[in-house]
């Protein structure tokens, strides 16, 4: 039980270190213009239990999606992931969910009579 409690508190580290990582990420990988709150919410979505707005879906997929898997790729490249490969599955199969709920909502805007161009 111990061990348990020491690989949450090393996730909780890592999953806090990415998410200043991420953020240089996207500001230095010209991945576009993300505000913080977009950013946070989109990570969080991914590594944790979040939602992503509507507003945070559309600048997401204006950013790309070889960006946004660029990043998530790079969070994974931090150490506490090499080890645990069922982890780093499910954050790529939520990243993935994230993207396609996203797209869907951008389609769906776009194909809306009163959409803006």
């Amino acid at each position: 039980m111990a061990s348990l409690n020491v690989y949450a508190g090393l996730a909780i580290l890592a999953i806090a270190f990415s998410g200043a990582v991420i953020v240089d990420s996207v500001k230095t990988h010209s991945c576009g213009n993300m505000t913080l709150r977009c950013i946070d919410e989109v990570y969080t979505s991914i590594f944790r239990n979040g939602t992503v707005s509507d507003e945070c879906c559309h600048k997401l997929v204006k950013i790309g999606r070889p960006c946004h898997e660029a990043l998530v790729r790079r969070d994974l490249e931090d150490p506490f992931f090499k080890n645990h490969t069922n982890i780093k599955q499910e954050i790529l199969s939520k990243a993935k969910q994230i993207w396609n709920k996203c797209t869907s909502i951008v389609d769906a805007v776009s194909d809306s009579p009163n959409a803006s161009p």
